[in-house]
C-alpha cells in the first residue's frame, strides 16, 4: 500500500512540475488583470473621478486586455504546458499536439451542442485541459517513433502525434458532451440549496466556490448568485434589482442609500480575509519551508504569488504551487475559505467587489464607502487571525507530510551531507564512495541487485523511496532516475567500477580493502591538448538521423550524458564518427570511447539497454590505443539479434565531456533525414 501511495505521490509531483511553466506567467498576468479590471470599472470611475483620465484609462484597459488574454485562455495554455512538461523528448511537438488537441476537443463539444442541444453550454475549464494534456503526453511518449507504411512515411514519427492526438480529442470531447451536463446540473441544484441556508449557506458557497476553482469550474457557481435572484432581490432607487452584484452596484450609485449594503454581499465579503491575508500567510509559510539555499532561487514564485493575491485577489499563481503536489492541502484551503465566508457573514462585513477580493477592491468598495455601509475594519481584525491561521497550518502540513512544493528539493541537502560525513574514511576513495552509495540506496537490506552499463549504475531495490539522490549528485552524477523497482544513477565511466566494488562489499561486508586503488580508465598513447576548434562529426552508420531529444531514454534525451545525436540504423556496420584514439571499450561491447586530439571525448553507444545482452550481438573490430578516422570500421552489430531481444538498436554518438569542452553544437542535417555513414551530420565548437 505504501508503494502505491508513493507512486501516486510521485505522479502528482510530476504533474505539479509540469504545470510550473504555465504557472510562472500567472503572477504578472494577474497583476495586469486585477489592476486594469478594478480601476476601469464604471462604478470605480464614477465614484472616483480622478481615474477618468483618457491616458490613464487607456493604459489600464490595455493592461486589462493583456492580463485577460492569459486567463481567458488558461485551459489552452495549461493543456500545452502539461503536454510539454510530461513529454520525455521532442517537447515542441508535444506542445503543438497539446494545443491542437485542446482546440479539437472544445470544437467537438461546441459542434455537438449545436447539433443536439443548442440552448445549453459546456465549459470544462482546466479539468478538460488536464485530461487532454495528460492523454497527449501519453500518446507522445508511446507513439512518437511510430513507423507507417512507406506511402504514408511522411506522417510517421513525431508528425504522427498531432494527428493521433486530434483524433483522440474528438473521442474525449464526445465523452465530456455526454457526462458533463449532469455534473453541471448538480452544481446548479447545489447553488439553489445553498442560497436558502443563511450563514451556513455562506460557508458552503465559499467552500464549493474554492473547491471548483481548482479546475476552473467556479464560473458555474458564482454567476448564479451575482446576477440572478439566487443572490437576492431589492428595491433600489425605485427599481427592482436582482443578483448580489447588481444590487450592490445599484446601491453604490444611489446617493440616497444609507446603512449597510445589501445582505447579498455575503457572496463577496468572505474573499477579502483569504485573498489579502490568508494566502499571503500561506505564501510566507511555503517560502520559509524551502531550504535556505533555495529561497533566493525559488522564493520569488511564492512572494510574487502572495503579492498578487493581496493586491488583486488573483489566487491561481499561488494555489497551483501546491494544488497538484498536495490536493488534500487544497481541500484544507477550500475549507478555510468557506469558514472565511461564514465568519464575514456573522461579523456583518458588507463589502462588494467588481473583480476579486484584493486590496484594490477592498479600498474602493470598503474603506472609501465608509464604515457605516461596509464594516470594513472587521476585515482587518479577521485578516490578522486568518494570516496566522494559514501560516501555521501550511507550515505544519508541509513539514509534517513533506509536501514537495516547487523549490523544496535541495541539491545540497543535509541528508546527503550526513551520509557522506558519517561514512567510512579508510583512505581508499573507491571503497569509501561505494559505502556512501550503499547508504544512499537505503542500506544493504534494501538492495537486491547491482549492475552497470556504459554510463549508469543500475540498482534493483525493495523500496526506492529510501534513495538519497543528493549523494549521487555529490559524486558527480548529472542525474538519477527512479524506475520501477529501483534506480539508475548516471556516473559515466565510473559506473562499472562502482558496480564491481559494491557487489564485492555486499558479498564480503566485513572485509575492507587495504590497498585497493581506484581503477583509472585506459590512457591514450598520444598526448592530447585542449585546442579551441570547430569539429564535424560524421554519421557512424547508414540510417535515419534523430535529434538526441527524441531518443526514448531520459538519460540521453535530457542530455545527462552530454550533447550528441542518434541514428536509427539500417545496417550493422559501425564506423568512427571522429578522428582520434580509442581509449575505452566496455566489457559488454555495447559502447566504446574515442578521444580526439583537441581533448573531445566521444562515446559510441550501440542500442538502448543492450548492456543486458552481455556483448552477444556486438563484434568490436578495434582495441584500446588504436588510432581511428571516420573511415575506420570500429564495430559490427547483429541488428536482428538486438531486435529479437526487444531492444532498440539506435546508435548514439555522445560527447561525454560537454560541460568542460563544448561551447555550442549544431545539427548539420534535419532530424528525420536519411544519412550515409562517413557524411558529416553534427558540428561542435569547443571552448
Amino acid at each position: 500500500m505504501s508503494k502505491r501511495f508513493s507512486k501516486i505521490g510521485q505522479s502528482f509531483s510530476q504533474l505539479g512540475q509540469a504545470f510550473m511553466l504555465p504557472i510562472a506567467i500567472l503572477p504578472v498576468a494577474g497583476l495586469l488583470l486585477g489592476l486594469g479590471g478594478a480601476l476601469t470599472n464604471d462604478a470605480a470611475v464614477n465614484a472616483y473621478p480622478w481615474l477618468n483620465q483618457v491616458w490613464l484609462q487607456t493604459v489600464l484597459k490595455v493592461m486589462n486586455f493583456a492580463g485577460n488574454a492569459v486567463f481567458s485562455n488558461l485551459a489552452l495554455i495549461f493543456s500545452i504546458g502539461l503536454a510539454v512538461g510530461l513529454a520525455k523528448g521532442d517537447k515542441g511537438t508535444a506542445g503543438l499536439a497539446g494545443g491542437v488537441a485542446y482546440l479539437v476537443y472544445t470544437a467537438t463539444i461546441s459542434g455537438l451542442l449545436q447539433l443536439f442541444d443548442p440552448k445549453n453550454n459546456i465549459d470544462t475549464g482546466v479539468l478538460g485541459a488536464i485530461v487532454i494534456g495528460s492523454v497527449v503526453a501519453y500518446l507522445h511518449n508511446h507513439y512518437r517513433k511510430t513507423q507507417l507504411p512507406q506511402f504514408l512515411g511522411f506522417f510517421g514519427g513525431s508528425r504522427f502525434i498531432p494527428i493521433i492526438s486530434s483524433l483522440t480529442a474528438i473521442v474525449i470531447g464526445a465523452i465530456f458532451f455526454i457526462i458533463w451536463p449532469p455534473i453541471q446540473s448538480w452544481l446548479t441544484s447545489a447553488g439553489y440549496a445553498i442560497a436558502k441556508m443563511g450563514s451556513f449557506g455562506s460557508f458552503l458557497y465559499g467552500f464549493l466556490l474554492r473547491l471548483t476553482g481548482a479546475v476552473g469550474l467556479h464560473h458555474t457557481i458564482y454567476p448564479m448568485f451575482w446576477y440572478t435572484a439566487l443572490g437576492g432581490t431589492a428595491e433600489v432607487a425605485g427599481k427592482t434589482v436582482v443578483g448580489a452584484q447588481n444590487i450592490f452596484f445599484a446601491q453604490l450609485a444611489d446617493p440616497n442609500h444609507h446603512g449597510l449594503f445589501t445582505y447579498g454581499t455575503r457572496f463577496f465579503a468572505g474573499r477579502f480575509a483569504t485573498m489579502m491575508f490568508g494566502l499571503p500567510g500561506a505564501a510566507l509559510a511555503m517560502y520559509l519551508c524551502l531550504p535556505k539555499r533555495n529561497r533566493k532561487k525559488d522564493g520569488g514564485l511564492y512572494l510574487s504569488g502572495g503579492l498578487t493575491s493581496f493586491l488583486t485577489g488573483i489566487t491561481e499563481p499561488l494555489e497551483y504551487t501546491f494544488l497538484f503536489v498536495a490536493p488534500w492541502l487544497y481541500v484544507i484551503h477550500a475549507f478555510l475559505d468557506g469558514c472565511s465566508f461564514w465568519v464575514a457573514d456573522i461579523m456583518n462585513i458588507r463589502i462588494g467587489n467588481s473583480f476579486s477580493g484584493g486590496l484594490i477592491d477592498y479600498l474602493l468598495f470598503g474603506v472609501l464607502q465608509g464604515r457605516d455601509k461596509t464594516n470594513w475594519p472587521n476585515v482587518l481584525l479577521m485578516g490578522i487571525i486568518w494570516f496566522f491561521l494559514y501560516f501555521l497550518i501550511f507550515t505544519f502540513c508541509i513539514k509534517k507530510f513533506h509536501v514537495n512544493i516547487p523549490g523544496m528539493k535541495d541539491d545540497t541537502d543535509a541528508g546527503a551531507d550526513a551520509i557522506m560525513s558519517n561514512g567510512p574514511k579508510t583512505g581508499n576513495k573507491l571503497y569509501d564512495e561505494s559505502m556512501d552509495i550503499i547508504a544512499a540506496l537505503g542500506g544493504r537490506d534494501n538492495i537486491q541487485t547491482v549492475s552497470a552499463c556504459a554510463t549508469r549504475l543500475r540498482v534493483s531495490l525493495k523500496d526506492n523511496s529510501k534513495v538519497n539522490e543528493g549523494v549521487f549528485k555529490k559524486l558527480g552524477a548529472p542525474g538519477v532516475l527512479k524506475v520501477a523497482g529501483g534506480v539508475q544513477a548516471i556516473l559515466g565511466g565510473k559506473a562499472d567500477i562502482y558496480s564491481q566494488e559494491i557487489n564485492d562489499i555486499l558479498i564480503n561486508p566485513d572485509t575492507a580493502p587495504k590497498d585497493n586503488k581506484v581503477i583509472e580508465p585506459p590512457k591514450t598513447n598520444s598526448k592530447s591538448k585542449h585546442i579551441m576548434q570547430t569539429l564535424q562529426l560524421a554519421s557512424p552508420v547508414n540510417g535515419r538521423l534523430i535529434a538526441l531529444s527524441e531518443v526514448n531514454d531520459e538519460v540521453f534525451s535530457q542530455k545527462m550524458m552530454g550533447e550528441g545525436f542518434a541514428i536509427e540504423p539500417i545496417d550493422g556496420i559501425i564506423y568512427s564518427p571522429v578522428s582520434g584514439v580509442v581509449v575505452s571499450i566496455f566489457k559488454t561491447k555495447h559502447a566504446l570511447g574515442i578521444k580526439t586530439s583537441s581533448g573531445l571525448e566521444v562515446m559510441i553507444h550501440m542500442g538502448l539497454d543492450t548492456v543486458e545482452l552481455q556483448g552477444k550481438p556486438f563484434n568490436i573490430l578495434v582495441k584500446e590505443g588504436d588510432e581511428v578516422t571516420p573511415d575506420t570500421q570500429i564495430a559490427k552489430i547483429n541488428l536482428e539479434q538486438v531486435k529479437e531481444a526487444g531492444k532498440d538498436p539506435i546508435i548514439l554518438t555522445l560527447i561525454t565531456n560537454t560541460n568542460d569542452y563544448v561551447a555550442n553544437v549544431k545539427m548539420l542535417v534535419p532530424s528525420g533525414e536519411e544519412v550515409k555513414s562517413h557524411s558529416d551530420v553534427f558540428e561542435v565548437r569547443t571552448k
